[in-house]
């Protein structure tokens, strides 16, 4: 069918946008960071950016999916210039107030001899919230390879800056610099340093679109838009708590200082493994979230979320299979230092593909517009996570993070789906889905239990095999005809 094939394109575009900044990312700074900063340095950098993730949740207050909710073609110029107003304005406040007492949030976070850090991630936060409803104007517009090609850049600016400040300018005299106390070493600051600029410059380059309109502010559309985006807010900080919470706590539920900072050291880098199947959902939800809106009310539109449901679904698995088999060679994206923490991997996997299942399920709230169960199921998962991490960190250090994760995102699955069969019940086809879920766990069991400790080649030739062969069955059974690469409207469905 014409419309997989062009979810599917427009997830391999924004896929690009987002998987191969996050490969970049790993492949070069993650594989530099754990090579350049001890693992307690590298604990604080895991730590910082947490704090980001729940200031940028807070600063774009769900407006994001407010845009493409409201976004109607008569309307979307003045519901972007209003959001666009919006963002602006408590951006600021929320930078000037930052800069105001910083030195007290420094001295709260335990950071009061890097005040900087605290100055430099407030810009950070400030300028990338600005940035989001842009961003979501070239999603709605369906120019994936504009967002694409923005995206690689902000990482190739990053990772250009971070080699050119760590590697570069500490091996060259740089007098003048140095007179004005700017002295080039293996300072945490300057991966923060290198960030801002690149943040910095996509903005720049995001001025055509915003004022490819004149900007116009309407208090009784943001009003609408805040209403149906504010349970939103409140769900993205339960998800945020969900994700990031850990990496926030740890040193605080650790008691030792030195031991809490390795401790996040090991769990942030080998986490970092794990998310790739995060950034895969990302990039999924990007061409996903506005392709429901876009296809709701049609007729078949129930089919058709069943089953994209099921592809996602096995998408995942087959992700978590080459992950897990290959992982001997995977693990050398963060130095060997850090691989005591591989069991963290694993866990973390299945707790995103739980996450996947989650968004496709949890759609039809937004459909409905009943964003108050935003609120319920993530602040449930919240509540699970933080037990968890309250409960368990002291005595299983970040293992307990790590399946607290998963107990979470599990959780929000299951009731996600009962209450949306009640409200916007979908046929998902639970024998078919459970066939895939069987058939991923016995190819496991052959790897790790069967093949496991036989000749490196042959296991591994084994893997790919069988990877292959759960693609083909996966596939075949939507209907997705390889040879030609489309779906048959006629079969599976």
């Amino acid at each position: 069918m014409k419309i997989y094939k062009k979810l599917a394109g427009q997830t391999v575009i924004y896929g690009l946008g987002t998987i191969v900044p996050k490969i970049l990312n790993y492949s070069i700074l993650t594989f530099y960071y754990t090579r350049i900063f001890s693992v307690e340095e590298f604990g604080v950098i895991t730590e910082l950016y947490a704090y980001v993730t729940f200031l940028l949740i807070i600063l774009t207050y769900g407006t994001e999916t407010g845009f493409f909710r409201f976004s109607i073609e008569d309307k979307k110029n003045l519901v972007f210039s209003s959001l666009l107003v919006s963002l602006g304005t408590t951006s600021l406040i929320f930078l000037l107030g930052v800069l105001l007492f910083r030195n007290k949030i420094a001295n709260v976070i335990e950071y009061s001899g890097n005040v900087e850090y605290i100055t430099l991630l407030s810009l950070i936060v400030a300028i990338d919230a600005f940035s989001t409803i842009p961003f979501a104007k070239i999603r709605k517009e369906e120019k994936a390879i504009k967002f694409t090609l923005l995206k690689i850049t902000n990482v190739l600016i990053t990772i250009v800056l971070v080699l050119l400040f760590y590697e570069v300018l500490p091996k060259n005299n740089l007098p003048l610099l140095e007179n004005k106390g700017i002295v080039f070493n293996k300072d945490v600051s300057f991966v923060l340093v290198a960030n801002l600029i690149a943040s910095t410059f996509i903005m720049i380059l995001l001025i055509p679109e915003i004022f490819e309109q004149k900007i116009r502010f309407n208090w009784k559309i943001l009003k609408e838009i805040l209403s149906y985006s504010f349970p939103l807010l409140i769900a993205g900080l339960a998800g945020t708590i969900n994700e990031t919470l850990d990496r926030v706590l740890l040193k605080h539920l650790i008691p030792d200082h030195n031991e809490a900072m390795y401790a996040l050291g090991i769990y942030g880098a080998n986490y970092r493994i794990a998310v790739l199947m995060f950034i895969f959902v990302q990039m999924f939800r990007y061409a996903a979230e506005p392709f429901y809106f876009n296809y709701y009310g049609k007729k078949d539109d129930k089919e058709v979320f069943s089953k994209i449901m099921r592809l996602f679904l096995g998408v995942v698995i087959i992700m978590s299979m080459i992950m897990l088999c290959y992982i001997d060679y995977i693990k050398y994206f963060i130095s060997p230092r850090y691989h005591e923490g591989l069991l963290v991997v694993p866990v973390v996997l299945v707790a995103y593909i739980f996450y996947g299942v989650f968004f496709n399920l949890s759609i039809w709230y937004k459909l409905m517009k009943n964003t108050i169960y935003a609120i319920v199921l993530t602040g449930i998962g919240a509540a699970i996570t933080i037990g968890a991490n309250v409960l368990f960190v002291k005595k299983y250090s970040y293992m307990a993070s790590a399946f607290g994760h998963l107990i979470a995102y599990f959780t929000m699955m299951i009731l996600s789906y009962f209450l949306g069969q009640k409200y916007f019940k979908i046929d998902y086809k639970l024998a078919r889905i459970m066939e895939y879920v069987a058939i991923g766990l016995i190819i496991f069991a052959i790897r790790f239990l069967v093949i496991g400790t036989i000749n490196v080649f042959l296991r591994d030739s084994i893997s790919f095999i069988m990877i292959v062969i759960y693609a083909v069955i996966i596939f075949k059974r939507e209907g997705f005809k390889l040879k030609r690469l489309e779906l048959n409207e006629n079969k599976n469905s």
